[in-house]
């Protein structure tokens, strides 16, 4: 064949070939075309035939509601600051209104997954179609075909990852065309975004605006906004933490969908693509975690309420986030300067506003982290208050009218037959923190400078059922069982109270006698909006002691001059320009130290010491331990209030700078003669009676040191 020939014939069959090529390529767009109308489109419009015979047992649409949806219980501090976002297994969902979201994150989610949305009946054919046509062209899934609608319902009713079949597209598009019959186009973008999952275990756009960008859905940039609207496709390829340049390519297209439906202006979509933005991975923000435990455990026996009920609740609690992290870095910084020294390694405290109860500062432990952090040492019933307990007994003996300030007291040595050992079987040998007797001392300075002997007496001349009394009407709640199980310990703190309890007890004093029991939590809301329960002091009133009892107690522990023989002058028991009522506890063997004192605006407790119940080493004391602590509190705390105390109250005699109650300025002073003692000279204790062990209605001691009892206190 000649060379031009064949060169022809060439030709021509390339021709034939090219336009073979192109009508096939044309017939296959065309099957897809129409198989995309037969699949999808033919059953919406045969819904009695083809797709009631296909489609049983469809869920009823009826009764959506955002707020019905399981969400996140939210827990604040006072001022609106979240302190924890409690979650399910680290899902997070946080329901918000459609009218509280951003502008842009609603266009940018209409422009990129269903620019019909609010024309459509659920279902978008032509959507269906030019779907089908993209990824036939791009050999892939470039665009998807399903509207808001069918989305929503496919994570409603169907699951995030149904099979591709048919029967399930025909569900899904008939629930999506019912969906739009009984619903406005703004009911179901709300349940829309609401509902979609985003990644980063985010499930709704708050929940992810807070997870991506620390924000909220209605202060989302466009910028933040056209980065989530792209998430639902592909939330993990198009992560901005997972896949940083596809999440840019994904933002570009979402602001240039923005840009094509008129929504933004070009100019607009270049700012937004240049914004500097800042992602954050999914952390947990928990703040106050012991408090936030304790608000839980309020919730859980006080309201029933849990966060496993994922009823989006909003917890406003009364702790003021500022204080909160004022006290954690104290009790921090106080156990990493001394704790080695003094062989201490954790702190609590508690701070209360007395004129209401609501706690403002609750610092359960160190570090919530480390093994066993998380007990809560702030509300655990298991520490000894030591000599802190003292200002209870005090005042139950000035409530008495048997004592007054000025009452004297000879501070000697006392040998009680029992009470001594572990089995109580051992004389008992009280002795006072410096192993030293004082003397005679007035009631103010026995009780200021915190002497043992002097404190037994007066809790066994008013009687230890009188002093346990006055403790739990204050707010000691741990102390309830019948009296006869507590000794004279007692008011040395020899039983167990928490911090929570003891700074109950200082607020009462600090407000005049008038108890409030703690309040952790302000008003409680559901995820409707709905208040649950809001905080009323006035049903949490009751009135413990009188207002001149406390006023008169509160003056022996203000005034600095009462303690300074144990204690020094000007030290960190008084707060510069201010008055003050404060009292340290140290318990035997130095075990635990601690420090209540309080103003008419704030009081606060502090304890020192270890989980274990291990001792403190170098004489650890309250004043060198939990003293410091409760200082620098206060004193920030306080700085920017101006020095407040109390008016004399109507019912209070005075006389120079003491006060007492009406008819108790003179008073016998059988506390300043020797102890009665026991009428026997040796005794069995096993045998010993009641009726020996007593004389003139009092516990007697013995007149000599048995040998071998080591005195302790």
């Amino acid at each position: 064949m000649p060379r031009r020939r064949r060169s022809r014939y060439a030709f021509h069959r390339r021709l034939r070939l090219l336009r073979e090529s192109q009508r096939r390529s044309k017939a296959r767009r065309a099957f897809i075309l129409v198989a995309a109308v037969l699949v999808l489109a033919l059953p919406l419009l045969a819904i009695p035939a083809f797709a009631a015979e296909s489609v049983t047992d469809l869920p009823a649409v009826d009764g959506l509601s955002s707020s019905a949806l399981h969400q996140d219980m939210l827990i604040f501090d006072r001022h609106g600051n979240l302190i924890d976002d409690i979650g399910d297994h680290g899902d997070h969902r946080i329901v918000v209104p459609l009218k509280s979201m951003s502008p842009y994150i609603r266009q940018a989610t209409i422009a990129i997954e269903d620019k019909t949305f609010y024309k459509n009946s659920g279902v978008d054919f032509g959507g269906i179609v030019r779907a089908a046509i993209a990824d036939y062209s791009h050999h892939h899934i470039a665009q998807g075909g399903s509207t808001i609608s069918q989305q929503l319902v496919k994570q409603v009713f169907i699951g995030p990852n149904p099979p591709p079949t048919i029967q399930r597209k025909i569900r899904e598009a008939v629930l999506a065309v019912d969906l739009n019959g009984r619903y406005s186009k703004d009911e179901i973008l709300d349940l829309y975004l609401n509902t979609i999952y985003y990644g980063g275990q985010s499930y709704g756009v708050e929940a992810a605006a807070r997870g991506f960008f620390h924000t909220t859905a209605h202060d989302l940039t466009l910028g933040q906004a056209a980065v989530l609207a792209g998430l639902p496709q592909a939330p993990t390829q198009n992560s901005p933490l997972i896949n940083p340049t596809r999440a840019k390519a994904r933002q570009a297209e979402v602001l240039d969908a923005m840009v094509a439906q008129k929504m933004i202006t070009p100019e607009q979509a270049l700012a937004a693509e240049n914004e500097k933005l800042q992602f954050f991975y999914p952390t947990n923000q928990l703040q106050a975690p012991h408090f936030v435990d304790y608000v839980l455990q309020v919730l859980d026996k006080q309201f029933h309420i849990r966060p496993s009920d994922r009823k989006g609740y909003r917890v406003y609690t009364t702790l003021d986030l500022n204080l909160q992290h004022t006290a954690e870095s104290l009790v921090r910084n106080q156990i990493n300067a001394h704790g080695a020294f003094y062989d201490f390694h954790d702190g609590a405290l508690v701070a209360m506003d007395p004129k209401n109860g609501e706690v403002l500062a609750m610092v359960g432990g160190a570090d919530y982290y480390r093994p066993g952090g998380q007990i809560n040492m702030a509300t655990t019933n298991t520490r000894q208050p030591g000599s802190s307990f003292k200002m209870l007994t005090y005042t139950a003996a000035i409530e008495s009218g048997r004592l007054n300030m000025l009452t004297p007291i000879l501070d000697q040595p006392m040998v009680f037959p029992l009470g001594g050992g572990t089995d109580g079987l051992k004389p008992y040998a009280p002795l006072n923190y410096d192993k030293r007797y004082h003397g005679t001392l007035p009631l103010k300075m026995a009780m200021g400078n915190s002497l043992n002997i002097p404190a037994i007496k007066v809790e066994l001349t008013i009687g230890i059922p009188a002093v346990l009394d006055t403790a739990r009407r204050m707010g000691i709640t741990s102390l309830n069982k019948p009296d006869n199980n507590y000794g004279t310990s007692l008011t040395l703190g020899g039983y167990e109270v928490s911090p929570l309890d003891m700074v109950t007890a200082g607020s009462t004093l600090a407000n005049l006698g008038l108890r409030h029991r703690p309040a952790p939590i302000l008003h409680i809301e559901d995820g409707l909006g709905n208040t649950k329960f809001k905080y009323d002091p006035a049903k949490n009133e009751f009135r413990a002691v009188s207002q001149q009892v406390a006023f008169i107690v509160n003056s022996i522990m203000s005034d600095d001059r009462n303690r300074c023989m144990s204690f020094g002058c000007g030290g960190d028991l008084t707060l510069p320009g201010r008055h003050v009522a404060a009292k340290t506890g140290t318990t035997q063997d130095f075990r635990d130290n601690w420090t209540v004192g309080f103003t008419p605006t704030l009081a606060a407790a502090v304890w020192v010491g270890n989980p274990d119940n291990h001792p403190l080493a170098n004489n650890s004391t309250g004043i060198v331990g939990a003293a410091p602590i409760w200082h620098q509190f206060m004193m920030q705390a306080l700085a920017q209030q101006p020095d407040q105390w109390y008016a004399k109250p109507a019912g209070v005699d005075q006389v120079g700078q003491n006060y007492f109650l009406p008819g108790t300025q003179r008073l016998p002073s059988t506390l300043a003669a020797s102890w009665p003692t026991c009428r026997f000279r040796s005794f069995n204790p096993y045998t010993v009676t009641d009726a020996q062990l007593t004389v003139n209605g009092l516990p007697c001691v013995l007149g000599y040191m048995p040998r071998g009892v080591k005195a302790g206190g």
